[in-house]
C-alpha cells in the first residue's frame, strides 16, 4: 500500500500522509519525480506507457512516479528509474534540474547524462511498453500529434533548459564555409546571437584553419568569447580578447628539415610558420598569385599585416608551428603522397572555399589538426560535452572527437558523410539559429 506525505503551498511537509487514491484536499500537494536521461548527442530517452493503465494509456512520457513517505526526492527518483527501467545509479549521479508547482503536485526534476543501449533495458512490464531515443525536434513534434503527453510548455521550456545547464557543453564552430558567409564575413545576427548566448554562459569556441591574421581579418574580436579558440588547424590554442597565444605546437627542427626536403626536390615553396611570443609569423622565399594576395590583405578599418611576412632567400630547418602551399588538386596530392613518409606529421588536403580550383595543403605536427585541438581545449576548460559544426573534410578530425557533429547545408560531402545531422547553411546563419534554438525552444 502506497503512502504519500503532504505538502503544504510551499513545498513543506504537513506532517500528514495519505494513501494513494484518496483525494487531496484543496491546498494539499504530494512530491512527483520525472527523471529525463540525455545521450551524448543530445537525445532524450522516452518511455511508452503501458496500454492497459488507466492514465495516459498507451502514450509516451518522461520516465517518473510519486515519492513514498518518508523517501527523500533523490532516493525516489533513482528507486523508479530502477523499478521502470532497470537503470541502476549511485548517490549523486542523477543531476538536479529544479522544482515546479503543478497542480496537486510538486514536480522535482533529475537528470541522468548516460549513453544507454534501449535494447538492453529490462522494462516494468506492468508500467513500461517500449523506449526509445529521440531528439528534442522529434519530442516537439510528438507534442505536436500528442502521441507524447503534453506536461504544459512551460514545463518543457524547463527541462530543456535544465537539460543544458546540467551539464558543461563545449560547442566549437568551424570559421570559413560555416559561421563565416560566403563573402567572409560574420552577419550581425550571428554575433548578437553568439554574444547573447556566451554572456548567458554557453562555452562557445571556433576552432579554425586561420592563423592569428586570418582571424583579424574577419573580425573574430566582434565575438565576445571567453573560450579560447583553436588555430592553425589545432596547432594553437588562442586567447581572442587578449590576443595571447595559451598553447603551441612545434614541429622539431629535424622535421622541419625533412619537410622542407620534399618541397625542394618537388621545385616547390611553402609558406613557414613561426611563433615570435604572442604573434605568429610567416616566411617565405616566393609565392603564387593566389599566396601574394593573402600578403595584401586589409581589415575593416585598412590596416594591413605585412610586418607579419618575411621574406627570405631561404628557409631555415629550426622548429616551426606550420606549413602551407595553395595548388591545383593534381599538384597538391603529388606533393601530399611524398610528405606521408616523414613520420610525426600529417598532411592535410582541402579545397579552397572561395576559390575554384584551388586547394590548401597544410603540414604541422601529428597531434595538431582539430580533433587534437578540442580535445586539449576540453580538457584545459573541463567540458563534458563536445558539439562541433563544420563545412570541410579538414573538420573531419573535429567530427571525430565531438559527441555531437552538424554539418552545414552548405558542407562537402565527405563532411556530410561523416556528421550526424545536417543543419542550416552558413547564408543563413545555420549555427547561430541551432545555438538560438537550443536555448529558445518553440512548443
Amino acid at each position: 500500500m502506497e503512502k504519500w506525505e503532504i505538502l503544504d503551498a510551499d513545498g513543506n511537509p504537513t506532517g500528514r500522509v495519505i494513501v494513494r487514491g484518496e483525494p487531496l484536499r484543496a491546498g494539499d500537494y504530494h512530491l512527483v519525480e520525472h527523471i529525463w536521461i540525455a545521450d551524448s548527442k543530445g537525445r532524450l530517452l522516452i518511455q511508452q506507457r503501458n496500454p492497459n493503465l488507466r492514465l495516459m494509456p498507451g502514450m509516451w512520457a518522461a520516465t517518473g512516479g510519486s515519492a513514498v513517505a518518508g523517501e527523500d526526492s533523490e532516493s525516489a527518483a533513482r528507486r523508479e528509474l530502477f523499478e521502470e527501467l532497470s537503470i541502476r545509479t549511485v548517490p549523486g549521479e542523477l543531476v538536479y534540474g529544479g522544482r515546479m508547482r503543478r497542480r496537486n503536485s510538486f514536480t522535482d526534476l533529475w537528470i541522468l547524462y548516460r549513453d544507454i543501449d534501449s535494447t538492453a533495458l529490462r522494462l516494468q512490464k506492468e508500467e513500461v511498453a517500449a523506449t526509445k531515443w529521440v531528439t528534442v525536434e522529434e519530442l516537439i513534434a510528438m507534442l505536436g500529434d500528442r502521441s507524447f503527453h503534453h506536461y504544459g510548455t512551460a514545463y518543457f521550456q524547463f527541462v530543456f533548459r535544465a537539460i543544458e545547464r546540467g551539464r558543461r557543453t563545449l560547442y566549437v564552430s568551424d570559421l570559413d564555409g560555416t559561421l563565416l558567409r560566403d563573402d567572409q564575413t560574420l552577419s550581425d545576427h550571428t554575433v548578437d546571437t553568439l554574444n547573447r548566448l556566451i554572456s548567458r554562459g554557453m562555452m562557445v569556441s571556433a576552432a579554425t584553419a586561420r592563423g592569428t591574421i586570418g582571424v583579424q581579418l574577419v573580425g573574430l574580436d566582434r565575438i565576445h568569447f571567453r573560450m579560447p579558440v583553436v588555430m592553425l588547424g589545432g596547432v594553437l590554442l588562442y586567447d581572442v580578447p587578449h590576443r595571447r597565444i595559451l598553447q603551441s605546437c612545434d614541429m622539431p627542427a629535424p622535421t622541419v628539415s625533412a619537410v622542407l626536403q620534399v618541397f625542394r626536390n618537388a621545385g616547390r615553396e611553402p609558406q613557414l610558420y613561426r611563433r615570435r611570443g604572442d604573434e605568429v609569423h610567416i616566411y617565405y622565399t616566393s609565392l603564387r598569385p593566389q599566396e601574394e594576395a593573402f600578403t595584401r590583405r586589409t581589415d575593416k578599418d585598412g590596416r594591413d599585416f605585412l610586418r607579419y611576412y618575411h621574406r627570405v632567400t631561404h628557409l631555415k630547418s629550426s622548429p616551426a608551428l606550420f606549413f602551407s602551399c595553395q595548388g591545383t588538386l593534381a599538384e597538391q596530392q603529388a606533393l601530399q603522397a611524398k610528405l606521408e613518409n616523414i613520420p610525426g606529421i600529417r598532411a592535410v588536403l582541402y579545397r579552397d572555399t572561395y576559390m575554384e580550383d584551388n586547394w590548401f595543403l597544410e603540414i604541422c605536427r601529428d597531434d595538431a589538426d582539430k580533433g587534437h585541438g578540442v580535445r586539449r581545449l576540453r580538457q584545459r576548460v573541463g567540458a563534458d560535452r563536445v558539439v562541433a559544426f563544420g563545412d570541410n573534410r579538414n573538420d573531419i578530425p573535429l567530427f571525430r572527437e565531438a559527441d555531437l557533429a552538424l554539418c552545414v547545408a552548405n558542407g562537402s560531402d565527405e563532411a556530410k558523410a561523416v556528421a550526424d545531422r545536417v543543419i542550416g547553411s552558413n547564408e543563413e546563419d545555420g549555427v547561430a539559429n541551432f545555438l538560438h534554438a537550443i536555448y529558445n525552444r518553440r512548443l
